[in-house]
């Protein structure tokens, strides 16, 4: 997206030496991703203690008993068709 902004010289500069190029749109690109995805994880962190996060053997665990469940529905299927 093309855009006309006006951002303080002072900042621009100061921006072009922590990104290390001479490059603006690259830099201003840059700056950007970066504020998105802190923003991004300020959300996340304010959902700490507010979600209950399951264990990798909590979700093993639920995932086998849903295909378990599966499994005896199939069979239960099989044989009342019988």
């Amino acid at each position: 997206m093309r855009a006309t902004i006006t951002i303080d010289d002072r900042l621009v500069a100061e921006l072009l030496q922590f990104a290390g190029t001479s490059n603006r749109t690259a830099a201003i690109n840059a700056a950007v991703e970066d504020y998105v995805r802190r923003a991004k994880i300020e959300g996340l962190m304010a959902l700490a203690g507010r979600v209950d996060i399951l264990s990798n053997e909590e979700i093993e665990a639920a995932d086998m008993a849903q295909a378990e469940a599966w499994n005896l529905a199939d069979r239960e299927a099989l044989v009342g068709d019988a």
